[in-house]
């Protein structure tokens, strides 16, 4: 259990949790049907490319070797093989024959005279593509030309008709695809529909640009508000069912983790209520005489159905809630309240376990302090700090301490050698007793006291008393006093019994 954390910060923890699950699991639909988006329009586009690659590489390869032939000859001998030549060249409106830089020669006008930078941008040695929105011999008209030059302003000028473009763009539309366009740098857009637009003037926003390796043009195109929307409202839908699966999973672990505790919790408060906690005491003993000079509070629950229950099942939890109040006053009170009645048959000192917990909380030494001088003369309160967690020195801790101890309360360090105790922390608070951890004493008369003899010396320079704690046998009892612990409790003297079996057991010594 994570018993270090409160159930209010638990409860927080689980439920900040789950709703940044969800936040995420928005955001996480939306950065994903970004992505799918831009896949499938990146996966359009690039076989839109392919597509209008292929139809380029087929016009500028067929045929070539009889059209190159052709060139520079008079148009008269050449108009009619030109016009036959057309007919295996697919996709092309009309082949053209230029020399010095003139177009002179059509498969379909005859002999003309157009300058060729009507038609191209660039005359040099290559092959180089042009958007035209119409030519002038047909008026508007997009046309796709290319020029296969085979010298300096002489070769082979095809005219591809922009619906043969168009129409390989469509195949986009027809991928949920909205706007798609054929894109030459510098010169403008070839749309889906057939349209030209010229750069710079404004043209429909497109989203994904995927430009061609082997020719001077682009494909740019954005996917259709219908389809984006179907898109992330799949992922948005996929999402949030990851999202609810993973608090439900967050739920489950919280309840796995966290729900027995406030179970316990729960339970707790209700034996408290119903008067199932009680006190028992076990006398701790000067070890020289054996004579009973003090005893220890421990709590017990006798649960209705469980039986009697330990602390160790239950106090761990108990630190780490608002309860720890409840717990420490119900046992602070009763011991008190049943040494003063039994008072004259009783021992010294009594001495009841806090938390650290227990001495950051406001109001605890006022509390304490009026309990203790309720009190008879003659017997003092002795506060045992269990250290399970590492104490704060913090002012209030300090003030509360400093307050105790001037009421005449003293403190006793539990569980010496274990958990976080050290040699610091006896230096830093004002301790009056350091009691030695059980099993240390288990094994006092098996190698073990020479530690223990360390433990005494160390407390003694510090100017407390030893008291070990768990002594069960003879030789662990004679082990101590040799090697000078001065006060012990165990089995050996005396296990835990009520107010009223221990007077009885005093009586009849």
């Amino acid at each position: 259990m994570w018993s270090g954390i409160g159930p209010r910060l638990s409860l927080l923890v689980a439920t900040g949790g789950s709703a940044l699950v969800l936040v995420a699991a928005v955001l996480f639909g939306e950065y994903g049907a970004t992505r799918a988006l831009a896949a499938h329009e990146r996966l359009i586009g690039n076989d839109l490319v392919a597509s209008v690659d292929r139809i380029l590489n087929d016009v500028r390869a067929r045929r070539r070797t009889e059209l190159v032939a052709l060139v520079g000859r008079p148009c008269g001998d050449v108009r009619r093989p030109l016009a036959q030549l057309q007919t295996y060249v697919r996709y092309v409106r009309g082949l053209n024959l230029v020399v010095d830089g003139r177009v002179y020669c059509s498969s379909g006008l005859g002999q003309i005279d157009v300058p060729l930078s009507v038609y191209v941008r660039s005359t040099a040695t290559g092959t180089s593509i042009n958007l035209l929105p119409q030519t002038p011999f047909h008026p508007g008209d997009p046309v796709l030309t290319m020029f296969d030059a085979t010298g300096q302003g002489t070769g082979i000028l095809y005219l591809i008709a922009g619906t043969y473009i168009a129409d390989a763009l469509a195949h986009g539309v027809r991928f949920s695809a909205q706007h798609v366009a054929l894109s030459l740098a510098g010169v403008g857009l070839l749309t889906d529909n057939d349209g030209f637009v010229p750069v710079p003037k404004s043209a429909p926003s497109y989203t994904t640009n995927v430009t061609s390796g082997a020719w001077p043009f682009s494909i740019t195109l954005s996917s259709s508000p219908e389809f984006a929307s179907q898109l992330r409202w799949q992922y948005r839908l996929y999402s949030g069912a990851a999202g609810v699966l993973l608090d439900m999973l967050i739920i489950t672990l919280y309840l796995l983790a966290f729900a027995p505790d406030r179970l316990l919790l729960n339970a707790v408060r209700r034996g408290l209520r119903q008067h199932e906690f009680h006190v028992v005491y076990q006398p701790i003993v000067d070890v020289a005489s054996r004579y009973t000079v003090g005893v220890e509070a421990l709590l017990r629950w006798d649960h209705p159905k469980k039986g009697p229950i330990g602390p160790s099942f239950f106090m761990a939890e108990v630190e780490t809630s608002s309860l720890l109040a409840v717990v420490t006053g119900f046992v602070l009170r009763t011991a008190v309240a049943e040494m003063s009645r039994h008072a004259p048959t009783l021992p010294l000192r009594v001495a009841v376990n806090i938390a650290p917990g227990d001495l950051e909380r406001k109001g605890f030494a006022a509390e304490v302090l009026a309990v203790s001088r309720t009190l008879p003369g003659g017997i003092s309160l002795v506060l045992e700090l269990t250290e399970r967690f590492l104490l704060n020195e913090s002012a209030h801790t300090m003030a509360a301490f400093r307050a105790l101890k001037a009421g005449g309360v003293r403190f006793a360090i539990d569980d010496f050698g274990t958990h976080h105790s050290n040699l610091d922390l006896l230096s830093r608070f004002p301790f009056d007793y350091v009691k030695i951890d059980r099993q240390f004493v288990s094994q006092a008369d098996t190698g073990g006291a020479g530690l223990i003899k360390a433990v005494v010396s160390v407390a003694h320079h510090f100017g407390l008393q030893v008291i070990a704690e768990g002594v069960e046998t003879e030789e662990q009892h004679q082990a101590l006093r040799a090697v000078g612990v001065s006060l012990g409790q165990g089995y050996l003297y005396q296990r835990p019994l009520r107010a009223e079996q221990l007077v009885r057991q005093k009586e009849r010594r």
